[in-house]
């Protein structure tokens, strides 16, 4: 959960710090006065993108910190990331005007993708864009798609690796079967340069192989001479080796009485040991030293012709070697066509098969995830004041007989869904994005949100006026979604509606003060009797009445 925030120089916010508790809270205040900006500081944290034009007038940096309570599974996240395990995790960002952005955990610099990663497992955020993906059946597949699951992960992982040598598979298809002609008229080129580089045995960095051998040849008087020295002075009857093994001996005899003649005996032998083996590789070397002047000459020539192949083609020998393929790819085109066209089709054929198993794989998973979530939702719409809905997810059918098609894989897979509904008995079913309300939208997002709650690792969910476009019982009935999700998720949730804004745990008020003539935002925390007036304000708009003073304190002592 999230248990602290402090934001400095953020659009209206000064310097601000909040605490949270855990349950549910609630956000409430006048239009403008910053209950937006407290679930953008959040979604920062969780890895939304910074702008400069987001830092307080004036200033030229805007820090926000949040601590969030850790546990075992989340020390797993950080620790894949190499991140250091605290007793609590602190994200921290900063916004400078120089477009600078600082991004840590823990005191541990990281990236906005390591930081988005690591958010999925924290917290959930609703926007008030959010509900509008329901409009888009273009979001419905993202939606469907589990959070932390290993087996999906696999499965999808499994499909991008194969979609990618399948879409390879298919740009040589596609080169070879456009590619004879051109290489028809250039045959004669290709061949000469073909057998130029064949000539040159190329090998991965045979460039420098070739130096360091030339370097050996050409320094070879001075290498077997130093050797011979080195090993000559190891070998010196008056510094002989072998009398450090006896002096380690003599020191082992004493070592009785007194520890340190064990230590200085025991790094003495150890010293022998090392330069005994030193003088025998030495000794090694000496015996396989062989001046080569054939080998010296040869050497310079043929790294004389792959560097002058370099410099004609402008590439390494790492690109030398891949542009030799190709021209013989291209050559077997013009002398082999046939072979060659049947090899790739064949290929793109065992491609095409691999990967339409691993589409069926996952799409077969989705659809038992998206049996499942129907049921779900059609529950959770019970609880929303939408009795008598029908919910089912609606999957494309895919033709996937044609191995050339590769129109029908996209990254994600080959589905595409819709979500399709009815709110009343004797209607059929229609897609939801033609026939629902704002209010009704803004329940079915919740009874997703509310379904997920169930399934996620997260321990914090951001309403942002979920609440939009409904009213009187059914407001009643969000709000007791909302509250029934803060039983095992914290909640944090921006209302405007008095039912919401009664039912929460804790009560946060925010609001606008000027001082020193610039305006800032503060958060203060409501007693009962504030809340009572501040709910009161939110059931009579103006002032506060006797009615609407005792509205409030029945919604909350209910």
């Amino acid at each position: 959960m999230l248990e602290k925030l402090i934001v400095t120089n953020f659009a209206i916010i000064e310097d601000l710090t909040v605490e949270f508790n855990d349950k549910m809270t609630v956000l409430t205040g006048e239009t403008g006065a910053g209950k937006s900006l407290i679930i953008d500081t959040i979604s920062l944290l969780l890895g939304a993108r910074a702008d400069s034009d987001m830092i307080r007038y004036e200033k030229n940096m805007a820090s926000i910190t949040g601590i969030f309570s850790s546990n075992d599974y989340l020390n797993e996240v950080l620790n894949k990331y190499q991140i250091p395990i605290m007793d609590k995790i602190t994200i921290l960002r900063e916004i400078y005007d120089s477009s600078k952005n600082v991004v840590k955990i823990n005191n541990h610099s990281v990236n906005l993708v390591t930081l988005k990663n690591i958010a999925v497992y924290l917290a959930d955020i609703h926007v008030q864009n959010d509900t509008y993906k329901l409009f888009n059946p273009d979001s419905y597949l993202e939606m469907l798609n589990p959070k932390d699951d290993k087996k999906y992960d696999k499965l999808i992982s499994e499909y991008s690796k194969n979609l990618y040598l399948y879409n390879e598979q298919y740009s040589k298809y596609e080169y070879i079967l456009n590619g004879q002609k051109k290489a028809l008229e250039r045959l004669d080129f290709l061949k000469y340069e073909r057998d130029e580089l064949e000539g040159l045995n190329l090998e991965e960095n045979i460039d420098t192989i070739l130096e360091e051998t030339i370097s050996k040849l050409s320094n070879f008087d001075k290498i077997k001479t130093s050797l011979c020295n080195a090993y000559n002075y190891l070998d010196d009857e008056y510094q002989a080796v072998d009398k450090l093994y006896d002096a380690g001996k003599e020191l082992a005899n004493i070592s009785e009485f007194d520890a340190n003649y064990l230590d200085f005996s025991e790094k003495i032998l150890d010293s022998y040991y090392i330069i005994s083996e030193i003088k025998a590789d030495l000794r090694r070397n000496i015996d396989s030293l062989d001046y080569d002047e054939d080998e010296l000459n040869n050497s310079i020539e043929r790294l004389n012709d792959i560097t002058k192949a370099k410099e004609k083609y402008k590439m390494s020998v790492k690109e030398l070697i891949e542009h030799l393929k190709n021209i013989t790819l291209q050559i077997d085109m013009v002398t082999n066509y046939d072979d060659v066209l049947n090899e790739a089709n064949a290929e793109l054929k065992k491609a095409f098969d691999i990967l339409k198993s691993k589409a069926i794989e996952l799409s077969t998973y989705r659809k038992n995830i998206a049996k499942k979530l129907e049921k779900e939702i059609v529950k959770e719409c019970v609880d929303l004041d939408l009795e008598n809905t029908l919910f089912e997810i609606k999957f494309n059918d895919v033709d996937l007989s044609n191995y050339l098609d590769k129109s029908i894989f996209t990254d994600s897979g080959i589905d595409q869904i819709s979500f399709m509904i009815s709110f009343n008995k004797g209607e059929p079913l229609k897609p939801l994005h033609k026939v629902a309300s704002g209010g009704e939208m803004s329940r079915i997002m919740l009874a997703f949100k509310s379904y997920l709650s169930k399934r996620s690792t997260v321990s914090l969910m951001v309403f942002d006026e979920i609440d939009t476009g409904v009213s009187g019982q059914t407001a009643k009935k969000i709000a007791n979604k909302m509250h029934e999700i803060a039983q095992n998720t914290q909640v944090l949730c921006i209302t405007h509606l008095p039912q919401v804004a009664a039912i929460g745990d804790y009560h946060k008020h925010i609001y606008k003060i000027l001082e020193n003539g610039r305006t800032h935002t503060e958060i203060s925390d409501l007693s009962y009797k504030d809340r009572v007036e501040e709910i009161a304000m939110m059931l009579s708009g103006d002032k506060l009445s006797i009615y609407a003073l005792e509205h409030a304190k029945s919604l909350l002592n209910k």
